[in-house]
């Protein structure tokens, strides 16, 4: 599963395996065994491999159908307005809240884009 969902997702992203190396810091010819499950790549590479794809390392290993890290690119969008580590993404911080709370949290996220009008 891991071989195939690296081709296609390469594909899809339009990379060459020349490119992909390049990326996770591997040879082209690394990736082609991967592609064509010769080896396997290894846990940092494949979080290497997931980052450069824009997906989940559990994507790639089929324990997810969700190709894309939404959670990552709205990180990645936060920090590019210059929010480096917003309390948002601290996940010790989600234990305490309640089911209510993230109700107000979610109201209160859709009060702010009804204002900017963007829902």
């Amino acid at each position: 599963m891991v071989h195939e969902r690296i081709r296609s997702l390469r594909k899809e992203r339009r990379l060459t395996q020349s490119m992909l190396a390049e990326k996770v810091g591997v040879s082209p010819q690394v990736v082609s065994n991967w592609e064509r499950n010769y080896t396997s790549p290894d846990l940092d590479d494949l979080t290497k491999i997931a980052n450069a794809l824009h997906t989940t390392a559990d994507y790639l290993l089929g324990l997810s159908d969700e190709q894309e890290d939404e959670m990552r690119e709205i990180k990645q969008l936060l920090e590019t307005k210059g929010y480096n580590k917003p309390v948002f993404f601290d996940k010790s911080a989600w234990f305490g809240i309640q089911p209510d709370d993230i109700k107000q949290i979610d109201n209160y996220f859709r009060f702010l884009l009804q204002q900017k009008n963007i829902s």
